[in-house]
């Protein structure tokens, strides 16, 4: 017996107009699927989800519940109800599925913490695509004149909360598998650099009671560190907050991890932390990155897209096997692989001379 998930997924265009054979309905139904992306954008933008409880809503409730205009939220629920996003119990009244449920700031995936990663600056970004291909340049720096973190800081707080947020709850999703994969036996400290609010420090204690961690990132990162972290107990004793600037200094440790830091930046820039990572690392110590790696051709169609997406807002690149190794050289490390995770991130590993 199938899920209402499994029995109501269904391509973004579905009943799309046959314009012509495979190969161009493809190419189309692609394009139109923005039209789908922004429906379920704008599904967790309202708070849709968190509004209906366990009884069927009529969408008058549900408009004044979430400040909406009516007539356009029937709009929009039925197109979120034609992907099995709610059930429509009758004219105007509406429930949940399973994958509205999933939507829910209670449910355990954070979904829409993910959904809203990018905000309205990230769609501002991807329609700046052929112009960015036209020009090499990073759109957001062309736009805002600073990079993304600096305009955090100092022109949208809640959109940097909200991008950390989401960072973390993706995190959280493929933890399990870079917990599995990464081997701490031995391992007396570790140090997560840029390591966010610290959800991948979290797994790794509670995966590897021997281990201590030390926590570094920037004050806005380390201020909201996850409470477990920053409070005594079985994790918090062993976990060190450091504010600090990864361009200038790192923390000493036997491992330093940098996870989905690295594709951010240009490679003098990464020269620089790897070279910070081995002064305060020691003889044999190790370097891990956890990053995405691109081919050619792709391996998959998401690592493009987030080479695409680094190229946009952050005018950085994801790099080949090859292209680390190169980077671990250069900073004076050998490299020593390339690890899978059962994710879309891979252990990408150098070793202290």
């Amino acid at each position: 017996m199938t899920s209402d998930v499994t029995a109501n997924q269904v391509p973004a265009c579905e009943g799309a107009p046959v314009i012509g054979p495979p190969a161009a309905q493809h190419v189309a139904e692609l394009g139109w699927g923005m039209w789908a992306s922004a429906a379920v954008q704008a599904a967790a933008q309202l708070g849709l989800a968190d509004a209906v409880d366990d009884k069927p809503i009529t969408v008058e409730e549900l408009a004044t519940a979430v400040g909406a205009d009516a007539s356009a939220l029937t709009r929009l629920m039925r197109a979120l109800v034609s992907f099995g996003i709610f059930r429509q119990e009758g004219p105007g009244r509406y429930s949940h599925s399973e994958a509205s449920r999933a939507m829910r700031s209670d449910a355990p995936a954070s979904l829409t913490d993910i959904m809203l990663t990018g905000g309205s600056w990230g769609w501002a970004m991807w329609g700046k695509l052929a112009e960015s291909v036209r020009s090499g340049k990073c759109a957001f720096q062309e736009t805002y004149g600073k990079d993304l973190f600096t305009y955090f800081h100092e022109d949208d707080n809640a959109a940097g909360e909200q991008c950390l947020r989401g960072y973390a709850a993706q995190s959280q999703a493929m933890n399990p598998g870079v917990v599995k994969a990464l081997d701490l036996s031995g391992v007396a400290t570790f140090c997560d650099v840029g390591g966010g609010h610290g959800s991948l420090v979290r797994s790794l204690l509670e995966g590897n009671p021997h281990v201590n961690a030390v926590l570094y990132d920037r004050p806005h990162a380390i201020d909201a560190a996850l409470p477990e972290l920053r409070e005594g107990g079985s994790l918090g004793d062993r976990c060190e907050l450091v504010i600090g600037d990864c361009f200038e200094r790192v923390p000493a440790a036997d491992v330093h991890l940098i996870r989905q830091v690295l594709h951010m930046w240009e490679d003098d820039a990464c020269n620089t932390v790897l070279r910070n990572c081995v002064e305060a690392g020691h003889s044999g110590g190790r370097v891990v990155l956890l990053e995405q790696l691109v081919a050619d051709p792709p391996e998959t169609p998401w690592d493009a897209l987030m080479d695409l997406h680094m190229l946009l807002v952050m005018g950085g690149w994801e790099r080949t096997a090859d292209e680390y190794r190169v980077m671990f050289e250069r900073a004076g490390m050998e490299f020593t692989g390339v690890t899978p995770t059962g994710t879309p991130l891979r252990l990408i590993e150098g070793r202290i001379p």
